[in-house]
């Protein structure tokens, strides 16, 4: 108790001195005074794909230049032939098909995939305009904030002619416990715990003898 009195003095002390700066982090934002820390730049950025409804609004750097005898496909690459399989990875469809796949999103095509960017003053907690902005400059994109819009925030429509297809998380599945897979789950779990039950009642009356 002699002890704990003047720890809870220099506590309260101490406290109200302490900085609230964010100091460990995978990107530093402040350093050790509370300064903001000049941002870096980060090379080798992924863009998102662009998608449009019609090809012919793509940006003239993605415009599909397929070789002689193939043809530009649902996934964005060049084919020599759209089979159904290919035609369903279409990117802009963000892994979503039937009842889950938004009406606005059903007539969308990809572009040919834009170059990896590399931005320069990168602001790692909040990377979305960086990267929308950087790679609209590298594909020759004007006022994209204007025409460009983003998968499931703003459609096709007016002035927007183009999205980038951020995607979002798909949706947890909906199980119906009455579908085929549960139903043969079910059954063999119940035959196991049948079998188990019946195994056990013959040993019990077969070891009282």
């Amino acid at each position: 108790m002699q002890l704990l009195k003047p720890a809870l003095v220099i506590t309260a002390l101490v406290v109200p001195l302490a900085r609230s700066a964010q100091l460990w982090h995978d990107v530093n934002r402040y350093d050790v005074n509370g300064n903001e820390c000049k941002l870096r730049d980060m090379s080798d950025v992924v863009c998102s794909q662009l998608c449009v409804q019609s090809l012919d609004n793509c940006p003239t750097s993605l415009q599909p230049d397929c070789p002689d005898g193939q043809s530009f496909c649902a996934d964005g690459q060049c084919h020599d032939e759209c089979t159904d399989e290919i035609q369903a990875l279409n990117p802009c469809h963000c892994s979503r098909s039937g009842s889950k796949l938004p009406p606005q999103a059903a007539d969308l095509v990809p572009c040919m995939s834009s170059p990896n960017v590399t931005i320069r003053e990168f602001h790692p907690w909040k990377p979305e305009n960086d990267i929308r902005s950087t790679c609209g400059d590298a594909v020759g994109i004007v006022d994209q904030s204007a025409s460009v819009g983003v998968w499931g925030k703003t459609w096709i429509g007016g002035d927007i002619t183009a999205l980038w297809a951020e995607c979002p998380s798909a949706p947890a599945p909906n199980y119906n416990y009455d579908e085929s897979y549960w139903i043969a789950t079910f059954a063999v779990n119940g035959a196991l715990a049948m079998l188990i039950a019946v195994w056990a009642a013959y040993k019990y009356f077969a070891e009282r003898g």
